[in-house]
């Protein structure tokens, strides 16, 4: 196993891709990323309760793609909060996209944008993360809105996509340089660089994707040129993360303003 960079990734047995969300713009041990985790084994599971704190796990994921990929937490409910609760953890499921939007069309549709060279495609499939994530990124920015947040974390299934865009507008909320957030998001190509093997035969049975392998490789890379100019979409049609936090997520000014609030202390009071 190739050793990561230690912060910000964090060795959880059975979850890939994991790390804390800090680099002095969010504060550490607040809110933590990954890849899909329900293959985390019962010391992994003890370490994100025991030791990271993790009080709440946000899954962005779609009902057809969890079942797609298995049972879920040995065959528990898609939607069962209480998964985690031996261990302290309250799970919520919190998909970005809906059952019916999660269709062969419109995955084939999805798909094909991040298979195109570029940055074109990869901004258009952000910015259907946007529109179609705004109930479930309001969920998780409430939470970071209470008066004493615990620590959460957030996946989807490689926690490239889904939740780089949630990150991202986190990290740009915070007043982190567009360059930051551009270089955290291209962390993922280190955390999933073992599991790109697997997702690239996984993804080439799609019969959307052609056999497109060129097209899939591109799909599974984290470039940080993609998220640059995802920031750049954000800031000409949102304006800024407070925006998009207020009118397409509904936060009030002053949650908008505990959101930066709670993340920026956080990043001061480990400094």
């Amino acid at each position: 196993m190739t050793s990561l960079p230690s912060p910000p990734f964090i060795d959880v047995a059975g979850i890939a891709n994991f790390r804390g969300v800090g680099q002095g713009y969010v504060g550490p041990g607040l809110l933590y990323r990954s890849a899909d985790p329900t293959r985390a084994t019962k010391a992994g599971l003890e370490k994100m309760s025991k030791d990271l704190g993790i009080r709440v796990i946000y899954d962005l994921r779609s009902k057809p793609e969890i079942e797609r990929l298995g049972k879920e937490w040995e065959g528990e409910a898609v939607d069962d909060p209480n998964v985690f609760q031996k261990y302290g953890i309250t799970r919520q499921w919190i998909p970005v996209f809906a059952e019916q939007d999660y269709g062969p069309e419109q995955v084939g549709l999805r798909y094909k944008e991040y298979t195109r060279s570029g940055s074109e495609g990869f901004v258009k499939a952000y910015r259907d993360i946007l529109l179609s994530g705004k109930d479930a990124y309001g969920i998780v920015f409430r939470h970071l809105a209470q008066e004493k947040p615990t620590p959460c974390l957030i996946h989807c299934t490689a926690g490239k996509d889904r939740t780089g865009v949630l990150v991202a507008l986190l990290f740009l909320h915070a007043g982190a340089p567009v360059d930051v957030i551009a270089d955290e998001y291209a962390l993922t190509d280190l955390g999933l660089a073992e599991k790109k093997p697997e997702f690239i035969e996984r993804l080439l049975l799609n019969p959307a994707l052609g056999g497109n392998r060129q097209g899939v490789e591109n799909m599974v890379s984290s470039k940080r040129e993609n998220m640059l100019a995802t920031l750049d979409m954000i800031r000409k049609e949102y304006g800024s993360a407070g925006e998009y936090m207020k009118k397409q997520c509904g936060l009030s000014d002053a949650e908008v303003q505990r959101v930066r609030k709670n993340i920026i202390d956080g990043a001061l009071e480990k400094m």
